[in-house]
């Protein structure tokens, strides 16, 4: 995880101190945005993957379905810089096209792993994540609100049910029953919080594993094969230096070894 996730969404030291710090509320900020956001996402991002899946069985409609690719990815970029209310914008990179014409453009396009990437954090994923942010929303909403409830208890309904006059919770109606409520509502709200930290971790970090660009497993290697190190001075490779005179018999010699070259 990034050091921008690791300092904003960090909870501080003490557990007490979390609920009235800034970690909860960006995590609320980023989460609360994903059903309206992440929503019309959605929408937008299935109508134009099933419009492009129907368009292609028509061979006069290449430049719509190279149109609904566009469209899934510039949904896909919208979810990628929501990532700036809790870390850096997601990067990316689709695959280039080398070839001209739009049969190539398209093959391109359609086959580019990044936009099945896009797909499938658009479309796929989107019905767990929400639920996953609509129920962390939930559990923080509530807790704040049994905190203040002393402050708006005489608006809570008693007609009938568990909050009636005969029910389980008619004491809520009440001062005494909604401080009460208040305080253990209080002690649970750095609990709360911290579901909503990790939801909110949990999120970003399925973002990040989908929508950036993958890892190549052989980078390592090819830095160490492409900058200075012990591969250059292997037997055979050619050394740095200026040879030194010709000698007589006309033969020149590298400098400090007395090799011929």
């Amino acid at each position: 995880m990034s050091r921008a996730v690791l300092s904003r969404l960090r909870p501080p030291a003490s557990l007490i101190r979390l609920p009235w710090s800034a970690a909860p509320w960006l995590a609320v900020g980023y989460l609360a945005s994903y059903p309206l956001v992440g929503g019309a996402l959605f929408a937008v991002s299935t109508a134009a993957a099933v419009s492009g899946v129907v368009l292609s069985q028509f061979t006069v409609t290449l430049p719509l379905i190279i149109g609904s690719v566009w469209v899934v990815r510039s949904c896909a970029q919208v979810e990628r810089g929501r990532a700036t209310l809790v870390d850096r914008p997601i990067p990316y990179r689709y695959s280039e096209v080398t070839e001209a014409g739009l049969p190539a453009h398209l093959v391109t396009r359609c086959t580019d792993p990044a936009f099945a990437r896009d797909c499938a954090y658009l479309i796929l994923l989107f019905p767990p994540l929400l639920i996953l942010d609509l129920f962390a929303l939930l559990v923080w909403l509530v807790s704040l609100g049994c905190v203040t409830l002393p402050l708006w208890y005489w608006a809570v309904e008693v007609s009938g049910g568990p909050m009636g006059p005969d029910g389980v919770l008619s004491g809520l109606h009440t001062l005494p029953g909604a401080v009460v409520l208040a305080v253990v509502a209080l002690a649970l709200l750095p609990f709360a919080a911290r579901l909503l930290l990790a939801t909110a971790r949990l999120h970003l970090t399925v973002a990040q594993a989908v929508l950036r660009p993958p890892r190549d497993p052989l980078a390592q290697a090819k830095g160490v094969l492409g900058g200075p190190g012990p591969l250059s001075t292997l037997p055979g490779a050619r050394r740095a230096g200026t040879p030194t005179e010709p000698t007589e018999n006309g033969e020149s010699h590298e400098p400090n070894t007395g090799r011929v070259i």
